[in-house]
């Protein structure tokens, strides 16, 4: 009961009777045993065995090792095979296998010199007449760790807590028919006796959350459709004038989605809306008419995106695009900060600093968030608190799960751009393994020679690497860069640069001064450079598919066909199919 209660207060939980809460984050099945005969197997096995050897060696100072070789024991019976196991500077580990003693362990093994090895094994006392093993020998529940408890600590306490002490349960909604209530589904999920049990458990669960999350969207979006907002007159006309004067026409995407916002904003309650479109689908465009549109029944409006490098490239884009000597459009960052809002209409444009506790909004009527997957859903809130219950629209080209939650349960309206505007360049994409460096570098340096602008993607800085030559190193990649094409084409760009030099760094890549820009994923999001069609992402195996897209999507943007190569360093089979 002790051991229970400080669990808890270290799980941060009311008391003991709430462990049975505390699920597993999955399992894994220790049964199957394995044997020497079924060769080397490709991941943890479970087996049994009796120690012959337990040895101690002591190296220089405090290092040592511990190997302890086990006699393999199948169907109850000794094969006369045998596994030797490895302990790293934990010499009490020689104590606790003296020769006899029979053990189950649970590891991958490794053939070294001959001999079959496991390094750092689970393992587990099997004693004459006990029931049940806790850590092996059945379906092992592996519980989500905080920093200071262990698997094992957490799995032990909870499994003879939960044993002696099964709280009672309450149930959260009404029994489902053919599956377990919810407290046989935490029965089952920490006394599990077999994988199919556990997914049905599991399903049971996943509804649960399912109902919950939908009857919780259902009562927010009833509460703020009961909100009432008093849509002021139109005091200017600002569509038609940008309309007119627009170089292109939008695409028939587009035109819908302007219909559905200006739809939304006749409404007399908030409009919610998220704009769906692939990267360089034109939700700018989408976004500086929903602006537009706003300002023209009021004075302040408002664009969120995560980085400064978005801020600078939204406000020289709606620059462009809206018209001038008509509205102020100003940047908010935590280096810049406008004055307040005067006689024209404002659109502030800013990062993080638009929801800080001393931020002020003056007459907000529309916030807008870029990169909508970037920010939480407390930043979200924050930023709507600055007006006086404004419209929304969040804008996405990779939305994370979370997302889809609100658009299928109905906590946002939806617009999608599907369709591309004419003259963007279609982005080939190839993966290749580390041996065709040589071969990816060479026809880079073709590109460059006749005129191209080209990234060169490494998912870390490297500062803390201790052996470049193994690790992804921007760093170490600008270095190589510079030896091959020159110092004056190369540029360095990564998140720990001040502003103004990622700024000034950008402004000489757009213009053609730099060639190559040697970058982390910093340049994810905000960098608009039309001249640029071509990309080398280094270990793209360490990058999520979110990530890849967004990469992938600096480049063709001029009407040029662009190519992208994804050079792929570990990972194997898995992370080629994934690429």
């Amino acid at each position: 009961m002790r051991a229970a209660t400080t669990l808890a207060a270290k799980l941060e939980l009311a008391g003991p009777e709430q462990l049975v809460s505390y699920l597993p984050r999955r399992h894994e099945d220790r049964r199957q045993g394995w044997h020497p005969s079924m060769g080397l197997p490709e991941g943890p096995v479970n087996f049994q065995g009796v120690v012959t050897r337990s040895k101690l060696n002591r190296w220089r100072g405090r290092k040592c090792s511990v190997e302890i070789d086990l006699e393999v024991i199948s169907k109850g019976l000794e094969t006369g095979d045998r596994v030797r196991i490895l302990f790293y500077h934990l010499p009490f580990m020689a104590r606790a296998f003296p020769e006899g003693k029979r053990v189950a362990v649970y590891g991958r093994l490794e053939e070294k010199s001959g001999i079959l090895r496991t390094i750092h094994p689970e393992t587990e006392t099997i004693e004459e007449g006990k029931e049940e093993n806790i850590h092996l020998d059945r379906v092992v529940p592996v519980y989500p760790l905080i920093a200071g408890l262990n698997q094992r600590r957490v799995r032990s306490t909870l499994y003879h807590y939960l044993r002696n002490c099964w709280p009672q349960v309450e149930e959260a909604f009404p029994a489902c028919e053919g599956m377990p209530s919810r407290e046989e589904s935490w029965r089952i999920y920490h006394f599990p006796s077999s994988l199919p049990e556990v997914e049905v458990a599991r399903r049971r669960l996943a509804w649960e959350e399912l109902v919950a999350s939908r009857f919780g969207v259902l009562v927010r979006r009833a509460a703020r459709e009961a909100i009432r907002v008093e849509r002021p007159e139109k005091v200017r006309d600002l569509i038609g004038p940008w309309l007119a004067n627009l170089p292109f026409s939008m695409t028939a995407d587009q035109k819908t989605a302007c219909g559905e916002i200006d739809a939304d904003l006749r409404l007399g309650r908030p409009m919610h809306r998220l704009l769906q479109g692939d990267v360089g689908s034109g939700k700018t465009l989408v976004a500086a008419h929903a602006l537009l549109r706003a300002l023209e029944h009021g004075s302040h409006v408002a664009l969120m995106a995560p980085t400064t490098l978005l801020v600078e490239q939204h406000a020289a884009a709606l620059r462009k695009l809206l018209p001038p000597r008509m509205l102020e459009i100003v940047t908010w960052t935590s280096d810049s900060k406008p004055g307040p809002v005067g006689l024209f209409p404002r659109i502030t444009i800013g990062t993080h600093a638009l929801f800080a506790a001393k931020a002020r909004l003056a007459r907000l009527s529309l916030c807008v968030i870029d990169e909508q997957q970037r920010f939480g859903v407390k930043q979200r809130a924050a930023f709507l608190a600055k007006g006086e219950r404004p419209d929304l629209l969040v804008l996405t080209a990779t939305p994370i799960p979370r997302t889809y939650d609100l658009l299928m349960n109905g906590d946002l309206d939806k617009s999608y751009l599907r369709e591309m505007p004419p003259g963007r360049g279609e982005v080939k994409t190839y993966v290749r393994e580390a041996e065709a460096e040589e071969k990816i570098w060479a026809h880079l340096q073709d590109r460059i020679q006749v005129g191209d602008r080209a990234y060169v993607v490494v998912p870390r800085l490297g500062e803390e690497v201790q052996d470049p030559a193994d690790e992804a190193s921007v760093k170490r990649t600008y270095d190589f860069l510079v030896t091959r094409f020159g110092s004056r084409r190369v540029a360095l760009l990564h998140g720990k640069m001040k502003e103004q030099e990622k700024l000034r760094i950008l402004d000489g890549f757009r213009k053609g001064e730099i060639s190559i820009l040697a970058a982390t994923t910093v340049v994810e999001v905000g960098v608009d450079v039309p001249e640029a069609n071509f990309m080398v992402i280094d270990h793209a195996d360490r990058l999520g598919l979110s990530q890849l897209h967004q990469l992938r999507g600096r480049i063709g943007r001029g009407g040029k066909s662009g190519k992208c190569i994804l050079i792929q360093r570990a990972g194997g089979q898995e992370a080629r199919e994934r690429l």
